[in-house]
């Protein structure tokens, strides 16, 4: 079996909130996090997002995911 590995693109995936100082990546249809199936997660910093994304984002097989791909 493969395992598709999901590739982060900041200019896309991540938002920045400078009130709270916060960046938030949104999973695009087809990924989530391996913990919960959610689909966005709030971070402190830029460095602790890429690093989590990296070893925590896997294939999604939802009912929302489905219907949109």
């Amino acid at each position: 079996m493969i395992k598709a590995k999901f590739k982060l693109d900041v200019a896309k995936h991540v938002d920045y909130y400078a009130e709270d100082e916060t960046y938030m990546v949104c999973l695009p249809y087809g990924w989530r996090f391996d913990d919960d199936i959610v689909h966005t997660r709030g971070y402190d910093t830029l460095k602790e997002l890429k690093a989590d994304v990296k070893t925590s984002v896997i294939p999604c097989t939802c009912v929302e995911c489905k219907f949109h791909l």
